[in-house]
């Protein structure tokens, strides 16, 4: 979707900045972003990846151009600026980096987040898109495939499909929450429809945005869940299709997604079921190792 909307030469759309959800640093009481809250929130986004680089809808050919461009506007930030003014002064700088006028912001999380993002910027205007849950989970499953050998093994360790399943779920209830609480500025749109009607699901998307007209070009289909891996992903296995059904089957339905066939395969379905104690053992010691809350922290957090 940002490269469709980057064919626009006004247009500027990248993610993934994660400045309201997983990169947020909290401002003072009087909701202003002191001298070190600025330094850390720069480091953060200087050492993130910021897409789109290299190919069809690119905003740069260098890994390193858009999150210096960002961090670079916020080290200029002066001190006392609030959270959505440093947000759109990273915008603003990586359109302008572009050679482009009009930025979109695109982070997967922030969905999580919206009642953080209209408190402070009541005018924004939201696109939520949603996937069927089968290709939902096999993009989850295959997420670290492009990186090196080291976090590819990490993440095959830690997956498993109960967990995919449940956050394919909360996902689309999400959505499902943010369209019916926010009207007016969320629009939902599921990808087959995009697939369906390019031109026209494109167009109501712009006028959502309040982008200017633009007359869509044919753009290459891009895939960014699998882009670079070395070999093409495999399809999912019965005891993944079965916990998709159960855990996704009805919320699903709800939203109109297609739900995978049926399978039969309860063996490997057990399988999977006493897999889950090696499964939360190595989760558990991970998640203590890398979130100073642990364990706890995360659970508290998945249940709010």
């Amino acid at each position: 979707m940002i490269r469709a909307l980057n064919a626009d030469p006004r247009v500027a759309a990248y993610g993934e900045s994660l400045f309201w959800g997983r990169h947020w640093v909290a401002p003072d009481d009087a909701g202003r972003l002191g001298e070190d809250e600025l330094t850390r929130a720069a480091e953060l986004l200087q050492n993130n990846i910021l897409v789109p680089y290299n190919g069809p809808g690119a905003l740069a050919s260098d890994r390193h151009d858009l999150p210096e461009a960002g961090a670079a506007a916020i080290r200029k930030s002066p001190v006392g600026s609030e959270p959505a003014t440093v947000f759109k002064a990273i915008g603003e700088a990586i359109a302008c980096h572009a050679g482009r006028e009009i930025w979109v912001e695109k982070t997967p999380h922030h969905l999580q987040h919206l009642d953080r993002i209209f408190d402070a910027m009541p005018e924004s205007r939201v696109l939520v898109m949603v996937r069927e849950p089968e290709a939902f989970l096999r993009s989850y499953k295959h997420q670290g495939d492009r990186k090196s050998s080291e976090i590819r093994s990490q993440f095959h360790r830690l997956y498993h499909p109960m967990l995919a399943s449940l956050v394919c779920r909360r996902t689309l209830q999400e959505a499902m929450q943010a369209a019916a609480g926010w009207p007016d500025s969320v629009m939902l749109v599921r990808l087959d429809e995009v697939r369906a009607d390019p031109p026209g699901v494109m167009a109501r998307i712009r006028r959502h945005l309040e982008l200017p007209d633009f007359e869509d070009a044919e753009f290459e289909r891009s895939n960014s869940s699998f882009e670079g891996a070395a070999t093409p992903p495999k399809p999912l296995g019965a005891a993944e299709i079965i916990w998709l059904r159960l855990l996704t089957g009805r919320t699903a339905k709800a939203m109109g997604l297609p739900v995978p066939a049926r399978r039969l395969a309860p063996v490997r379905f057990l399988g999977s079921v006493f897999g889950l104690i090696p499964w939360a053992i190595r989760n558990w010691k991970t998640i203590n190792r890398l979130d100073e809350r642990g364990i706890r922290g995360m659970i508290r957090r998945w249940l709010r």
